[in-house]
This record gives structure tokens, sequence and C-alpha cells, in this order.
């Protein structure tokens, strides 16, 4: 298998995501990791299923629920 730098690259942000969400400790910040999750931007970097991550670490917190947070959507 090769080395791809580009995929390298965009499992970095989402793992600093999800490390971010973990630690944040601010509503309002978490917030915006949400919309990274659920964003195109997001869907461009991988196939994986932000919902999905949103509920494991949402679940982490306790909370039940993922809301959408993407606009016009």
């Amino acid at each position: 298998m090769e080395y791809d730098p580009y995929t390298a690259l965009a499992n970095a942000i989402i793992e600093q995501a999800v490390e971010d969400y973990r630690k944040s400790k601010s509503h309002q910040a978490r917030t915006m990791i949400k919309k990274f999750f659920l964003s195109e931007w997001f869907s461009v970097l991988t196939d994986l299923d932000g919902k999905m991550i949103l509920r494991r670490l949402e679940g982490e917190r306790g909370v039940n629920h993922v809301k959408n947070y993407r606009k016009n959507h």
C-alpha cells in the first residue's frame, strides 16, 4: 500500500477535530466542531459518516441525539 499524503492529512484533520471535541468545555466550540462533521468539507475529506462520529462523541458525553447543524439540508 502506498503512502498517500492527502489521505494522511485528511485523517489528521479529522482526528484533531475528535480530540478537540473531547477536550472542549465550550458549548460554542463543540457546536462549531459539530458543524464540521456535518459539512460538505468533511465529506470531501473522507467517506466516513460524520453523524455516526458525532453520535459516538456525544455518547461519551452522555448526549443521546445529534441535531443536524447543516444549513439548508
